[in-house]
């Protein structure tokens, strides 16, 4: 355990390094946010809108309510983004680089997720410095009580595990396809459209949100951002969030069971 901690310390010291790395992204969840507000305005103005209907919230959504909600989606969903650790994976399989893990006392598995945590522990002092801007010019918008910030706070790290995962099982084809790029690539624009980053899951069908419920994407966005917002309530998200941790243990072994597959062949090979 404490070598993993030991890995996860070395990562957030590494990431002060790049602290330009965090207000990059802080640029582009600003972008993001301008873009997407002056999107919904044109919508709202263009359709003499008051309030959209949203799966989940009887009275409508106001103009300011949506724009709160998109901000922590998108927030989100850069917390969540495997992308720079899943290129690492990706490149020590290609290049043989594995092997050095595979003597280590140590699962690669558990290895790049502190990594990843770790690498990313940056951006959290950011954007939580962000979040209590619009928690402090949006009051009541964004964590009315206590149970909503804990709430908030559990479903951010089952989406950032969860997330991890899926981008595991993706680098780990790499055994056997070498270059994985490009689905990774293909999984991160069809998630910015599907998991509710840029465009809430509430918003679409009944017959779509009726098929993704049995999948990991509701907890990816929508379940942190539901909770903050109060769309949904505690016992609404208690059971989601078991639900969640279901997922996490299924992910978990899945990602075991093809990364041990992909190791044995890997080693037969002599690689």
């Amino acid at each position: 355990m404490f070598k993993y901690l030991s890995i996860l310390r070395i990562n957030w010291i590494h990431s002060l390094e790049y602290r330009a790395n965090a207000l990059i992204g802080l640029f582009a969840i600003l972008s993001g946010l301008f873009i997407e507000y002056q999107i919904w305005s044109l919508i709202f103005s263009q359709n003499n809108y008051s309030s959209i209907n949203m799966d989940g919230v009887n009275s409508g959504y106001s103009f300011e309510q949506l724009i709160v909600f998109i901000f922590l989606s998108i927030i989100v969903g850069q917390l969540k983004s495997s992308w720079v650790t899943s290129s690492q994976m990706i490149l020590e399989i290609r290049q043989g680089l594995i092997n050095k893990y595979l003597i280590r006392p140590m699962s690669y598995f558990w290895y790049h997720f502190m990594m990843f945590v770790g690498t990313n522990s940056l951006y959290v002092i950011v954007y939580s410095l962000l979040i209590s801007f619009f928690v402090y010019f949006f009051p009541g918008m964004i964590f009315q009580n206590i149970f909503s910030l804990v709430g908030f706070l559990i479903s951010l790290l089952l989406s950032i595990y969860l997330s991890y995962c899926i981008y595991f099982i993706m680098v780990c084809f790499a055994f056997w396809f070498g270059e994985v790029r490009s689905i990774v690539v293909a999984y991160n624009v069809g998630m910015l459209m599907i998991s509710g980053q840029y465009i809430p899951i509430r918003l679409f069908p009944p017959e779509f949100l009726s098929i993704i419920k049995w999948t990991p994407i509701p907890y990816l966005v929508d379940l942190p951002v539901s909770i903050a917002t109060g769309i949904i309530n505690v016992n609404e998200w208690k059971t989601s969030i078991g639900i969640g941790f279901f997922w996490c243990i299924i992910l978990t072994a899945i990602c075991f069971i093809i990364y041990k597959t992909a190791i044995k062949g890997y080693e037969a090979y002599g690689q």
